[in-house]
């Protein structure tokens, strides 16, 4: 497979700026901790039994937010645990799920990086006359240094 100059240089410039978001998302996970519960929240609204109230009315969302964390039971399944007003509780949730909207861009970032790394480790860049991965024949002369000797 054989990329141009310019292919080469927009793969360098894309993984730069890669480079660069992944730079930004590293400082906001290694950042002042912050407290958290141990589940993303989960901001939900609901219908009432009230066979007249406005949350019956098509497109309304209906009653809410009621706020949730999603809490894994020794049996492995998950289940919602309310947290009612409880601001500081909510607070800690909200912590959770910014840490891991964080987490995912990372890895989002990181998988990018690799396959335009992987792309242009398949370009055949040269480096001093040669293609990477090819060995000088014995007796041939270098087109870097020893060029000039």
């Amino acid at each position: 497979m054989s990329y141009g100059k310019r292919k080469i240089t927009g793969i360098r410039v894309k993984v730069n700026r890669l480079r660069g978001e992944r730079f930004k998302a590293e400082n906001r996970l290694m950042a002042q901790p912050k407290a958290m519960l141990g589940g993303p929240l989960i901001k939900m609204f609901g219908p009432c039994g009230n066979p007249n109230c406005r949350c019956k009315k098509k497109g309304n969302k209906g009653h809410g937010p009621y706020y949730y964390v999603q809490v894994k039971k020794p049996d492995g399944k998950y289940t919602h645990k309310y947290l009612g007003k409880d601001q500081n509780a909510i607070q800690l949730a909200s912590n959770y799920s910014e840490y891991l909207k964080n987490i995912t861009l990372l890895r989002r970032l990181n998988r990018e990086i690799d396959t335009l790394l992987n792309d242009l480790s398949r370009s055949g860049i040269k480096q001093g006359g040669k293609y990477h991965g090819q060995v000088k024949k014995s007796g041939e002369k270098h087109q870097g240094l020893d060029a000039k000797q």
